[in-house]
């Protein structure tokens, strides 16, 4: 029932008794014939009217206190502030709503804090790639001008085609980043998985890194059973990939990266390890957020997507990442159950 609704039905109550009062006391009268007895009678039921009415007014000024607290409560969602209304320690609907608001209240202001850090991190990510695309582009430029002229001998044109290769090599690199940030904003990765043998995913991520990899004299090792997972191919090769695309990029030369598949229990893991510096305990809890590099990194290309995407691929086909670090190197996994 509605507040005006209730208020209009009271008042129409207070009316119907004040008129019954009135007359029962006549009533009094005309059966008694006794005026003192009638009178003593109105007085006692102007009383209970008056009684009745104090009362209505204290039920007035009761809600009106508690409507002007809710809207006080209210306004804690309007300005994300965490005001108290009731008193906390009483167990009423109204402390509890309080407590429930003032919840939301807190979840509120961390997901604006979250979307704050993540907008500027977008802001960043977005200056610092328009800024890396500058130097690739200023030497296709300046070099396919340099290749123009007859005069050069074929030990420069070589040089200079190698600075073209390595500027379209950076350029595809910054397009693939953006397509992969564009893919994450917009929410675009679909997993469409299937029963499907996790050796061969694997094989693709592998045949996909290992030229990279063969660049840098560093040598893969894999040893794996061949285990049907319910997974999307694409999008897990895609997840291992990245997991091997950052161990070589931060190895050394002459190193060896081993990438595992085997299964325990309800699970089948990938790992790939590496021989790399161990990630510092206080970067493991945030290793896979979106956008973080770590103090190793900050030297070498990327942008800090790899690993998060990676994670994300593995929870939304239900299952996890795991990081394991040590003076050997660094170990990551990522775990699905099997079906």
């Amino acid at each position: 029932m509605k507040l005006d609704e209730y208020l209009n039905k009271r008042n129409l109550i207070f009316a119907a008794e004040f008129l019954l009062l009135v007359i029962s006391a006549a009533a009094v009268y005309v059966v008694t014939e006794n005026v003192k007895m009638a009178a003593i009678s109105a007085v006692f039921m102007f009383g209970v009217c008056v009684l009745t009415f104090a009362l209505y007014r204290l039920d007035d000024k009761y809600i009106s206190g508690v409507t002007d607290d809710l809207s006080k409560l209210c306004d804690n969602l309007i300005t994300l502030e965490e005001k108290i209304i009731f008193p906390e320690n009483e167990d009423t609907i109204l402390s509890k709503l309080q407590n429930k608001i003032l919840k939301l209240v807190k979840i509120l202001k961390k997901k604006n804090e979250t979307s704050k850090q993540e907008h500027e991190n977008i802001k960043s990510l977005v200056s610092d790639i328009s800024h890396q695309l500058k130097t690739p582009i200023a030497n296709l430029k300046m070099y396919s001008e340099f290749l123009k002229d007859d005069g050069i001998d074929e030990a420069q044109r070589k040089e200079y085609t190698d600075i073209i290769r390595l500027s379209v090599d950076r350029l595809n690199f910054l397009s693939e980043s953006m397509i992969k940030i564009s893919r994450l904003e917009s929410g675009l990765i679909h997993l469409q998985p299937e029963v499907q043998n996790l050796h061969e995913t694997v094989m693709i991520s592998i045949k996909d890194v290992f030229a990279k990899a063969k660049a840098k004299g560093i040598e893969i090792t894999y040893t794996g059973e061949n285990i049907d997972v319910f997974h999307d191919r694409r999008w897990t090769a895609e997840a291992v990939f990245n997991l091997l695309d950052n161990a070589v990029k931060y190895s050394q030369g002459k190193s060896e990266i081993s990438v595992c598949v085997k299964r325990f229990g309800m699970f089948a893991s990938v790992e790939v390890s590496d021989e790399n510096a161990p990630i510092p305990e206080e970067e493991q809890s945030r290793i896979f957020s979106r956008f973080y590099r770590g103090k190793n990194s900050r030297n070498s290309e990327g942008i800090g997507i790899g690993l998060y995407l990676s994670r994300e691929i593995a929870v939304k086909q239900g299952g996890y990442m795991n990081l394991k670090a040590s003076d050997k190197g660094n170990s990551f996994s990522i775990v699905l159950l099997c079906r």
